[in-house]
């Protein structure tokens, strides 16, 4: 015997059958609550995470006036504040843009005019106006000889065709009773109603900007404008349109939108205005002093206006704006591009107030 102790390890004997299917049901088990829990993790913290922003493209006109658009374009502290990935494309008329709110390529359309607008409800488009924007900046410029507006019977006016412009222009004669007096000239674009006028071809032009600028420099005056003819019950509105459906499936989208249109307002007519409308030159394709002098005199509806235009209740029969339309549908309709003249509640029912007035009201971020 030796001195150490020997010791031994028995042979380890199999786990019954039935041990190791309890063991593999438990593995089993412990594999499944794992994947529920990692789910569980997941949709608690990877999918709270800010669901992708939306497009918003907006139709802006470019040139030497800028525009409240124009102002958030060049201001990112103003364009963050609206929930979306803004994009633009240049409005190169009404038509057009409302054209492509339809298909939906377009959801906003920055200064879109009356008769646009009107042929859109008219004809059965989901557009809605939030805001106003401002007046047609066009001049009735005629010669010197011409002092009051009795003056122009015999005569002959140039005029953008089937334009708000065109629009004011036959409310103000008519106004005058001067309908049947006065030859209406209606050309494509108004570089040449401005030229058949330099050239004697018209008595008269109904224009803004370059052509006028021209036609002034040739001692040409303005007899009356479109702000005027505004206040004379014919107004030639721009206003900011969003489509409907925008409207109904992101109203707080819309309304961060008009709180930046509010302030991009405020800002390009403040006493910083000039420091705005400068930093816009990029986005406006114009060199900054052309914009500061452009815009300052422009007839923009200022905040304190914009209920008075669009009615102080939402969806008003009675509002300004309404009444313009249905007169501006009586236009459209005798040049054959809707078939009746919408009633008031139609057209109220595309007027929504709601965004503007809260904005008003003080409720934007800050």
């Amino acid at each position: 015997m030796t001195s150490s102790a020997r010791t031994s390890t028995p042979a380890r004997r199999p786990l019954p059958l039935y041990k190791r299917r309890r063991r593999r049901i438990y593995a089993a088990i412990a594999v499944a609550l794992a994947a529920v829990v990692g789910v569980v993790v997941w949709t608690t913290t990877g999918s709270s995470s800010p669901a992708a922003l939306p497009g918003f493209t907006i139709s802006v006109s470019q040139g030497s006036v800028a525009s409240p658009d124009s102002i958030i374009e060049s201001q990112s502290s103003l364009a963050k504040i609206i929930p979306a990935h803004l994009h633009y494309v240049p409005f190169e008329a009404g038509v057009t843009a409302i054209a492509e709110m339809k298909s939906g390529a377009v959801q906003a359309i920055s200064g879109v005019g009356n008769p646009p607008t009107t042929e859109a409800i008219g004809t059965g488009v989901g557009v809605t106006v939030v805001m106003g924007w401002g007046f047609d900046d066009d001049q009735l410029l005629v010669p010197k000889s011409v002092t009051s507006p009795a003056q122009l019977a015999g005569k002959s006016v140039a005029v953008l065709v089937g334009s708000s412009e065109d629009y004011e222009l036959l409310g103000y004669l008519g106004l005058e009773h001067l309908t049947s007096q006065v030859k209406v000239v209606p050309f494509s674009d108004e570089t040449a109603a401005g030229a058949a006028a330099l050239s004697g071809a018209v008595g008269a032009a109904y224009v803004y900007g370059s052509p006028a600028t021209a036609l002034l420099a040739k001692g040409y005056h303005p007899l009356v404008n479109a702000e005027q003819i505004a206040k004379l019950g014919i107004p030639g509105l721009d206003v900011i349109a969003v489509a409907t459906s925008v409207v109904k499936s992101d109203p707080a989208l819309v309304q961060a939108y008009v709180c930046a249109e509010l302030q991009g307002s405020r800002d390009m007519t403040g006493p910083q205005a000039a420091r705005y409308l400068a930093a816009s030159s990029a986005v406006q394709g114009v060199p900054g002093d052309q914009i500061v002098a452009a815009t300052k005199g422009y007839p923009f509806i200022p905040p304190a206006e914009q209920l008075y235009w669009l009615g102080s209740t939402l969806h008003d029969p009675g509002s300004r704006i309404v009444q313009a339309y249905q007169q501006t549908a009586k236009f459209l309709v005798s040049q054959g591009r809707i078939a009746s003249v919408p009633s008031a509640a139609q057209i109220a029912a595309h007027i929504d107030i709601t965004f503007v007035k809260k904005a008003l009201a003080g409720g934007c971020p800050s």
